[in-house]
């Protein structure tokens, strides 16, 4: 319990901390909305990253299906 009591202090001295300093404030405020911006861009563009892979994938696929005429096994 120890480690979180000690959290729990810094966190109060932060707080007051930045009480005094409304313009640190908004500073760490927008960072942090800078970084969830951030992070959902990058998880949009991921995304569609791999929806375009697939697709890609897939359109090899049929290409393959249709241009390799398939052999009987021996």
């Amino acid at each position: 319990m120890g480690t979180v009591d000690e959290a729990g202090k810094v966190a109060t001295g932060t707080v007051e901390a930045l009480k005094s300093q409304p313009l640190a404030l908004a500073l760490v405020v927008v960072n942090v909305l800078f970084l969830i911006g951030g992070a959902w861009t990058a998880h949009d563009f991921f995304l569609r990253l791999d929806t375009a892979s697939l697709r890609k994938d897939k359109l090899v696929s049929d290409l393959m299906e249709r241009c390799i005429e398939r052999q009987p096994p021996p």
